[in-house]
């Protein structure tokens, strides 16, 4: 990070702030001056335009004029693309690591370790909001049964950081997190995130840099594949041999 800009962090989901913390002291310290983007107090929010929007103007209530770098993880990345567009040229660049797509920009349920989610999400609301309230009451009561079930399909670098003790306690704290204060944004965000939002990609103005695991089988490495091609300023797309979702991110985290 330079000293002239203010770098925004989208955390995954289910997820929180603290996924900067996740691989340890150095990276963590490299971290410590990202401001992480509100999400789970836009309780008003009702489309997709009014909830970005209002996440932009939070941010722009704390960096009213300062350059932005935005970065987004995983589901995150959905996040900071749609958010982006609402903050004009202050967005100065945007990083994606382990990005998730629009839904309908390719195939790619059928290689998504979370395809049942989003399946259930699209179908029913209903059925999706019972499963979040599950997901949130195993998260608070049994978070290793929880971890285990999210790592049992662990690809690449992700199956050994799975079976890291220090990775594992430090994940359970955010699925607690995430599932429990932030269970409304987590379901918010699915709900919107498996609508049709592909043309929402013409709007990104700034340049974009897509970091993405080989092995990926939260967010399938065609999702970034698809994404370069699609918007309309991608810097890069780097990929990352041999890594999957998490381990991504952990070598992002090491060198940014």
């Amino acid at each position: 990070m330079t000293g002239a800009e203010q770098i925004i962090y989208f955390h995954g989901l289910p997820g929180s702030g603290a996924e900067t913390e996740l691989f340890g002291r150095e990276a963590a310290a490299r971290c410590a001056g990202f401001h992480v983007a509100e999400r789970a107090n836009t309780h008003s929010a009702g489309s997709a335009t009014e909830h970005f929007e209002q996440i932009a103007a939070d941010i722009r209530r704390f960096f009213p004029s300062t350059p932005l770098r935005f970065i987004g993880f995983s589901l995150g990345a959905a996040a900071a693309l749609r958010t982006a567009p609402f903050l004009g040229v202050q967005v100065q660049h945007i990083d994606l690591v382990s990005a998730a797509a629009p839904l309908d920009l390719g195939n790619y349920l059928g290689s998504m370790a979370g395809a049942p989610v989003f399946r259930i999400a699209r179908a029913s609301p209903l059925l999706f909001g019972l499963l979040g309230r599950g997901q949130g009451l195993m998260a608070r009561l049994f978070p290793g049964h929880l971890y285990s079930a999210l790592f049992a399909a662990a690809q690449g670098a992700d199956a050994e950081l799975a079976r890291d003790p220090e990775f594992k306690a430090r994940m359970a704290r955010i699925l607690r997190q995430g599932l429990g204060v932030g269970l409304p944004a987590y379901r918010r965000e699915i709900s919107l995130y498996t609508q049709d939002w592909q043309f929402e990609l013409d709007r990104v103005m700034a340049p974009v840099s897509l970091i993405h695991g080989s092995d990926d089988n939260w967010s399938p490495v065609a999702m970034a594949v698809d994404l370069a091609e699609r918007l309309p300023c991608c810097d890069s797309l780097q990929i990352l041999e041999g890594r999957s979702h998490y381990s991504s991110l952990g070598e992002f985290f090491r060198t940014c």
